[in-house]
């Protein structure tokens, strides 16, 4: 299993967890860009993320904060209009490079690969295939980076018919070194914001 390395800035409180939450939150019925509560185990309030929309900005900016409201974590993908290929580059609040998060095309299922920032894949991601997670729970599987065996989970949690908020629950290793969890969390971000887009596209 991977050491406990260096621990970013701010990101100590995910050294010891074994589980996180993620939950959509929403201002108002008519807001254009979406918040999330980041909590730990214990269901209490640790992080939240605001995405960041401008006209003719990035195609995706999102900033995680702490409770105090100081960023501990940047996500970002620069504005690309020739290309469909998704690669978010994470860093800490000093602008330290974590890693990156690769989507993957495939036919009948979404993927990603988790990338050390020497572009060295370390985590796969594996989402549901065509039609499994209809009415019910999408769980994407952690995989290492042979696909050799499990690492942990990310699973959407069925929200039902009339709910308009997303939920997330994230497990993995509690020694798994906290920049590949803080990779996992941006990759369960993106997988929502990403569905947000087409969304959006689609409206």
């Amino acid at each position: 299993m991977a050491h406990i390395g260096f621990v970013p800035p701010g990101l100590q409180e995910l050294l010891p967890v074994s589980q996180f939450y993620i939950h959509q939150t929403w201002n108002g019925m008519f807001q254009g860009y979406c918040t999330y509560n980041l909590s730990g185990p214990n269901g209490h309030l640790v992080y939240q993320a605001t995405e960041d929309r401008e006209c003719c900005g990035p195609r995706l900016s999102v900033r995680v904060q702490n409770i105090q409201g100081y960023n501990v974590l940047n996500l970002y993908i620069p504005a690309n209009f020739c290309s469909w290929e998704t690669r978010l580059q994470v860093s800490d609040s000093s602008g330290h490079l974590l890693g990156y998060v690769d989507q993957n095309w495939t036919a009948f299922s979404s993927s990603f690969d988790i990338l050390n920032p020497q572009n060295e894949i370390c985590l796969k991601v594996k989402g549901p295939g065509w039609g499994e997670g209809f009415m019910s729970d999408q769980v994407h599987q952690v995989l290492s980076a042979d696909k050799s065996f499990s690492v942990g989970l990310i699973t959407r949690v069925w929200r039902g018919l009339l709910c308009r908020d997303d939920k997330f629950v994230l497990q993995f290793p509690p020694d798994l070194d906290v920049s590949m969890k803080a990779l996992l969390i941006s990759c369960t971000l993106l997988i929502d914001l990403l569905q947000h887009e087409r969304n959006r596209r689609s409206n």
